[in-house]
């Protein structure tokens, strides 16, 4: 693992730390397109595989649903959307990425190290980036008028797709309960212009 990355994930996890308590603060969160980004970032690869289910459980819970495939499609492109696999009158996006979110006891650690990397090296393990540090897996969509962008299933604005690591997002857009959302039956519920309107909602 590089010692850049590293780096810079504590000092974006120790930003979090001075941010918190100040209303919806912000959170540390780690942004991947799949797995095997994940893996090249630095993450174990059983870690990056369990949080990448984690966050496809969520995708099939929380996505958008749509009543027809290009409905589904005028959002977010085509050839971006899936049939649901169990009930196929639901169309929903494809998972475009996930989102892990990093707890703050990893500052701490990090911290008390004193960025001492050869000794995590050594205990084979790395305060960042340890499963116990990780507060859960949410999934990321790409819409069709904002497509650089990742945004959560709440059609809130993320990051950018170039983001490969760490970044700061809202508490609010990182730690949410994953609720079904109803099939939509019209076009235009997500994206940048939609969410300049109304949240796409539940």
């Amino acid at each position: 693992m590089k010692r850049t990355n590293k780096l810079k994930l504590t000092l974006m996890l120790g930003a979090t730390a001075s941010l918190q308590g100040c209303g919806d603060s912000d959170e540390s969160a780690l942004l991947f397109k799949d797995v095997d980004e994940c893996m090249r970032f630095g993450v174990a690869e059983e870690e990056c595989d369990s949080q990448y289910r984690v966050a496809l459980q969520n995708h099939y819970l929380e996505s958008p649903k749509y009543g027809q495939e290009r409905l589904c499609e005028s959002d977010f492109g085509y050839d971006q959307c899936e049939a649901d696999p169990v009930d196929s009158s639901i169309w929903r996006p494809i998972m475009a990425g996930f989102m892990l979110a990093v707890v703050a006891e990893a500052v701490e650690e990090a911290i008390d190290e004193g960025f001492d990397y050869a000794k995590k090296k050594k205990r084979k393990k790395y305060a960042s980036y340890g499963g116990k540090y990780f507060g859960g897996s949410k999934p990321l969509y790409r819409a069709k008028d904002d497509f650089f962008s990742y945004r959560n299933a709440n059609n809130q604005y993320i990051g950018s797709t170039r983001t490969k690591g760490p970044t700061l997002v809202k508490k609010s857009r990182v730690k949410y309960t994953s609720k079904p959302k109803t099939k939509t039956t019209s076009r235009g519920g997500f994206g940048s212009r939609a969410s300049s309107r109304s949240s796409f909602g539940g």
